[in-house]
């Protein structure tokens, strides 16, 4: 009896812990997905900006970037995974007006992967930088085709052309 009893709780345990718990590797379906924020890096000066911003493998991203190092617990480079991971890198021209980038989302609608983000303008520098921004992603997107939106206002957008 004591062991029939048994059985049937241990029955109940294993059914209340398989229903609960989310799969391992979900499916890659449309919908919104998560992404990580890169940060202290910089993009080389003798590089040209990249015509796809997606980047794959480590030796690429090498090429385009470099370690922006800091002082402090935050000064350390964000770590990129290639084996698991994938990044969209946005790089603008070089500027001498504060320029940054701001990751919105990342969705999936079908073949495609539209990455939204925001552009934001501030004061005139009295030197110029290239701003970026690098966003990480789970490598089961990467065969998905990048769709950029960029988000900003038509003085911003003419600020960024040179108008």
């Amino acid at each position: 009896m004591k062991r029939n009893v048994f059985t049937i709780l241990s029955l109940l345990l294993c059914t209340a812990v398989l229903t609960c718990c989310k799969p391992v590797a979900a499916a890659v379906g449309d919908g919104p997905i998560p992404f990580e924020v890169a940060r202290n890096y910089f993009f080389k000066n003798n590089q040209q900006i990249p015509a796809s911003p997606k980047i794959s493998t480590q030796e690429q991203f090498s090429q385009l970037f470099g370690m922006a190092t800091t002082m402090g617990p935050e000064g350390k480079p964000t770590d990129i995974d290639f084996s698991k991971q994938f990044v969209l890198a946005v790089v603008l021209p070089p500027t001498d007006i504060t320029t940054e980038i701001h990751p919105q989302r990342v969705e999936v609608k079908g073949d495609s992967l539209f990455y939204s983000y925001d552009v934001s303008l501030g004061e005139q520098q009295s030197f110029r930088s290239q701003p970026l921004s690098i966003i990480i992603l789970d490598r089961d997107y990467e065969g998905k085709q990048v769709v950029l939106v960029c988000n900003q206002d038509e003085s911003s957008a003419a600020a960024l052309n040179g108008k």
